[in-house]
């Protein structure tokens, strides 16, 4: 077998792999007698006719065809390791210029390679913020809220107060007069934000709602808007807008008193310090994991400038594939498919993959790459302690979230099992990632912490799925004897765990609609 080959320019390889005549020759005689197996030849058992009878009968064609895809699973592999290539995925025929001799030409996917840069200047200081007093005040006031009573308000509406209304918005100066009012005697409703709340974001601009400050119950407002070219409600951009509002209702909140019943519903709580303490662990966990996640990935980001990647055009499709799927997924969680989703932000399918899937995909891809640069540059280990505190993790959350039984009776006890196993391996990797990185970013800040040393393990070892079914089973013990209590139960009143944990989360790349807007 003769091989040359050309590097393309987009990390792929194309080969020429020449062969002699009496190979082929030989790959067409036993693609003939294979076809003879299965196909009726007068005169002749399956199998029993020569060779010649074989061509006239079924003809040279079909044996050609059948001959190549005989000998590509035979002299690929072959082609592969002759060239020393390591292929991304499948490689494609592309021509098969000759047939006397037989000459194939091949376009291969390469696997993708990172070269990491700048290791040695990345830096940047550690310094989670703390939980306050005051966040956990807020938090409370947040209860409070989300349990209080509405209550009518006689006078003028005030900072805080929820007013009930309908909106009509018409174009001051529409280009069709007909087509002038642009939302009709629609129902609406907000809380008077203060100023240190106003959102950017508030619709239908920031300002609306404190514009009724001071209005009562059946007064009609009068308010108009210019909206700037780049205004995001597409249907409001560059136009100047009068909304006419009718005040239907003013309430406010009357927030429940900080005693025994709102301890109860609250989760049991045995006093104020008791309840005060759990929400601090809360806010704490969460405000770390969102340190955390936004730190780690500014420095991913910071290496992913500097480096030089290289991945074929197949690895970028499939990503693409991937984080569509995931959306679909995540968004038929909240009750949506993706077409009332894209039909909600007035976008075409085409263009939202263009310009919001594409680019994730890519995101995803070059972020994962530099994190197993590191893994091999740094020669990261997982040990076995890192994989069962990953699986405790994942089920415990599983389990608490009352998620268990309906994931492992969808997928089947093995794959559940090894979905987990696999995730816990991800989820480990990550963790030595990140410290890595901020062992070389900010490493007065993990001085102290001690570091495992075990042996490193094979993550898909049949060991290793033992170890996981073992682990479920104890916690699963540990469920029925109540010693950890599930979602719903008044110990835990945790939100359910997203499902991320066993499929990815791709949503937080894209804007969030509620059912709300559905209706609308």
């Amino acid at each position: 077998m003769k091989t040359t080959k050309t590097f393309t320019d987009d990390h792929q390889v194309r080969v020429t792999a020449e062969f002699d005549q009496e190979t082929f020759d030989g790959f067409k005689r036993k693609a003939a007698r294979k076809i003879a197996q299965k196909t009726r030849i007068p005169g002749f058992r399956p199998g029993k006719a020569p060779y010649n009878m074989i061509l006239s009968h079924i003809g040279e064609g079909a044996v050609f065809e059948e001959a190549i895809d005989l000998m590509l699973d035979e002299i690929y592999p072959k082609v592969l390791e002759q060239e020393d290539i390591q292929p991304y995925g499948p490689g494609n025929l592309e021509n098969i210029p000759s047939q006397e001799p037989p000459v194939f030409e091949f376009l291969i996917p390469l696997a993708p390679e990172t070269e990491l840069k700048e290791l040695e200047t990345l830096k940047l200081p550690y310094a989670p913020v703390s939980v306050t007093e005051a966040d956990v005040d807020a938090f409370i006031k947040e209860l409070q809220r989300d349990a209080a009573d509405l209550v009518p308000v006689e006078g003028p509406a005030e900072e805080g107060h929820i007013v009930y209304m309908t909106v009509t918005a018409t174009d001051v100066n529409p280009a069709d007069a007909e087509n002038a009012i642009l939302i009709d005697d629609a129902p609406k409703q907000v809380q008077i934000p203060t100023e240190d709340e106003e959102e950017e974001t508030e619709w239908p601009f920031k300002g609306f709602s404190r514009d009724l400050i001071g209005a009562r119950a059946e007064d009609d407002i009068e308010i108009t808007y210019e909206f700037p070219e780049n205004e995001t409600l597409g249907d409001f951009s560059g136009k100047t807008i009068r909304f006419l509002v009718y005040l239907q209702s003013v309430k406010t909140l009357e927030l429940p008193p900080l005693d025994e019943n709102f301890l109860e519903k609250m989760g049991n709580f045995s006093s104020v310090e008791e309840l005060r303490k759990d929400i601090r662990e809360n806010l704490e966990t969460e405000r770390m994991e969102t340190y955390d996640t936004k730190y780690y990935l500014e420095l991913v980001d910071t290496l992913r400038k500097s480096a030089i990647m290289k991945y074929p055009p197949q690895l970028l499709e499939d990503e693409e594939h991937e984080v569509l799927h995931r959306i679909e997924h995540d968004l038929e969680h909240r009750g949506i498919n993706l077409d009332v989703y894209l039909k909600v932000r007035k976008i075409e399918k085409e263009q939202f993959i263009e310009e919001e899937v594409k680019p994730t995909a890519k995101d995803r891809i070059e972020r994962s790459l530099v994190m197993d640069a590191i893994m091999k540059h740094f020669d990261l280990q997982i040990t076995e302690n890192d994989m069962k505190s990953e699986i405790i993790k994942l089920v415990t959350s599983l389990f608490t979230s009352g998620e268990y039984d309906q994931l492992e009776k969808d997928m089947g006890k093995r794959r559940f099992s090894e979905a987990i196993s696999a995730q816990a391996n991800l989820n480990a990797t990550e963790t030595s990632v990140r410290r890595q990185l901020r062992l070389m970013a900010s490493p007065e800040s993990i001085v102290n912490e001690d570091v495992p040393d075990e042996v490193a393990i094979d993550a898909e070892s049949d060991d290793l799925e033992a170890d996981v079914d073992l682990l479920m089973d104890k916690i699963e013990a540990l469920v029925e004897e109540e010693t950890l209590p599930l979602a719903g139960t008044e110990e835990n009143e945790t939100p359910a765990a997203n499902t991320a944990a066993m499929e990815g989360d791709v949503s937080e790349s894209f804007p969030i609609i509620d059912q709300k807007e559905i209706e609308e």
